[in-house]
């Protein structure tokens, strides 16, 4: 072997000993992940002997929010992924037990089931949410817009069917910068404020809902 030959290779070696040293300086972000929290506070009521059942059906998300990583608007039609800020849930499940704990919480006289749930089971309504529109905005709002509909036990004629738009914020900049912690809070006021008006629609529906049957 010559001895340019042995020089260049001896160059490669140290090149390639060097480089796991080059790596390891560099710091990989570590993950961080979220889940949307209760924050309805409960009314001023005593619970019944006998709870009617409030059926609470799965939320249905657009498909843009179906993914593990949150998901900011920063401009009219444009959509971050930051692949360092997770839902610990699917947000489609998470989103279900934080409205149903919510609503649990605002409807003392009243038991929240999830679907599935026994067939023996005969909800006084069921609960139908669809949204087009949950999170942090470019404005630095949190914003949740859809619409839900009450249901009786049997049929899919709706009892009450109304649009919802609810905003939270400011969230202390502009996105991409704000505080995730200070957006995933918002949600949950979100998620918070939608359960209080579907709690006012169930407890305005003839008969009452502190009957059974």
């Amino acid at each position: 072997m010559t001895r340019a030959r042995r020089l260049a290779v001896l160059a490669v070696a140290g090149l390639v000993a060097a480089l796991p040293a080059c790596v390891s300086l560099k710091r990989t972000p570590e993950a961080r992940f979220f889940v949307l929290r209760t924050l309805a506070e409960p009314p001023a009521a005593e619970t019944s002997a006998s709870p009617a059942l409030v059926g609470l059906l799965p939320v249905a998300l657009p498909g843009y929010l179906e993914r593990p990583q949150l998901i900011t608007w920063i401009g009219p039609g444009e959509l971050r992924v930051d692949e360092y800020l997770r839902w610990a849930e699917p947000l489609d499940a998470g989103l279900t037990r934080t409205l149903a704990a919510n609503l649990d919480v605002l409807l003392p006289q009243s038991r929240v089931i999830r679907s599935p749930w026994p067939a023996a089971a005969r909800p006084r309504c069921r609960v139908r949410v669809e949204l087009q529109r949950f999170g942090p905005q470019a404005s630095a709002e949190a914003v949740l817009e859809g619409r839900y509909a009450l249901l009786p036990a049997d049929g899919e004629r709706p009892l009450v069917t109304r649009p919802v738009s609810f905003k939270r914020g400011p969230l202390g900049a502009a996105a991409p910068a704000y505080d995730a912690t200070a957006g995933v809070e918002a949600m949950s006021e979100l998620v918070a404020d939608l359960a209080r008006e579907i709690a006012a629609a169930i407890q305005a529906l003839p008969g009452g809902i502190g009957e059974s049957g």
